[in-house]
């Protein structure tokens, strides 16, 4: 007698299905490694960057995006692409950094305003078109014009805790490595002789002291943007926004001296600024800054700075971050010596740079 083996209809079915979601699986996963391998970190610089260390970097990420399936599913579903690693809570994710010759060092995450920070172990790839752009760019900003009444510049600090290497004029009591919470000793005294400094010029500034770390510095670009937003409602007459921060803590031996330059016989901390084009690690912001524009104004600070004071200035750094910089064509973030440089070495900073913003400014 020959026997028949009748196959149920909702076992067909389940096999299919399986077999669907394998062939998904696997080709997300192919099409994230294929998205992490084509970028490398971007600075924009004549030097910088670690080819010899590209590779183990590049490993390194794509088993980090591969560890949380979050990953997987956003990139081919952006609406997944804000999901809280914490609590589920919707949001746009992007990572802050700022770095030095081409040496990046981890900056907290910055989040949309309305859902809690996600801390990422490795910087976001710039993507290969926004490279293009960068390198089209020029100094083509045109005249930069401060007209009417009321301040112009709006100096503050999202991480308003950043100190700097201990002295004796400067013998802060540290709350976290290169921290404190007596704003006297930190990054917010070297705003206060920039604020000094722009006003002898004539040019009007609002120095806002307003700590915005309050003892989490991974959220503080939440608070920072309603600083912002509330001067900006008290001061209709703002143009410039800078956030001064001191460089990222870097752990290692280095040489304090490759940190400053000498001018008139004294120790001047290095700059940089940090532009953040609001691309994002996963998704992006919503609300991205007009990044471009930003950029002019800091090349153009960046060339005064290293015409009046050659070698004061790194080159501008570009980050996938936002950095509140979407409140205005001429926001920057601007990074004033580091952990290596003295508090009285970078405020002597302040000086050299508001003279370079004097000279761009009409």
């Amino acid at each position: 007698m020959v026997h028949i083996r009748v196959v149920r209809a909702k076992t067909i079915i389940y096999y299919l299905v399986l077999a669907v979601v394998i062939g998904l699986i696997t080709f997300f996963c192919y099409q994230l490694i294929a998205k992490v391998s084509r970028g490398v970190p971007f600075v924009v610089s004549n030097g910088g960057g670690n080819p010899a260390g590209e590779g183990r970097q590049l490993y390194l990420k794509v088993l980090d995006k591969l560890n949380d399936p979050r990953n997987i599913l956003a990139y081919q579903m952006p609406f997944l692409s804000g999901i809280s690693a914490k609590d589920g809570v919707s949001q746009e994710v992007a990572v802050e950094t700022s770095a030095s010759r081409g040496e990046p060092t981890q900056r907290q995450t910055e989040q949309n305003i309305d859902a809690p920070e996600v801390f990422l172990k490795h910087d976001p790839d710039m993507s290969e078109e926004i490279k293009i752009e960068i390198s089209k760019i020029k100094d083509d900003l045109g005249p930069i014009t401060l007209t009417g009444e009321g301040p112009q510049v709006l100096i503050y600090h999202t991480h308003s805790r950043e100190a700097y290497r201990p002295d004796n004029q400067n013998p802060y009591k540290e709350v976290e490595a290169f921290r404190s919470n007596d704003l006297n000793y930190t990054v917010v005294k070297v705003g206060e002789e920039l604020a000094k400094h722009l006003q002898a010029k004539g040019i009007p500034v609002i120095h806002d002291r307003t700590e915005h770390e309050q003892g989490d510095h991974s959220t503080a670009y939440q608070r920072s943007l309603e600083t912002i937003k509330k001067r900006m409602e008290e001061y209709k007459s703002l143009q410039i926004f800078i956030d001064l921060h001191r460089n990222a803590y870097q752990p290692g031996v280095k040489n304090p001296d490759d940190e400053v330059i000498v001018i008139d016989g004294q120790r001047v901390a290095k700059l940089f600024v940090v532009i953040g084009t609001g691309e994002g690690y996963v998704g992006g912001f919503s609300e991205k800054p007009n990044w471009k524009e930003n950029y002019k104004f800091a090349l153009r600070l960046t060339n005064k700075l290293n015409e009046l004071y050659p070698g004061i200035a790194k080159p501008v750094y570009v980050k996938p971050s936002r950095y509140n910089q979407h409140v205005s064509t001429k926001a920057i973030l601007i990074e004033v010596g580091s952990n290596l440089t003295t508090l009285e070495e970078a405020k002597r900073t302040a000086k050299y740079l508001a003279e370079a913003l004097s000279q761009i400014i009409e």
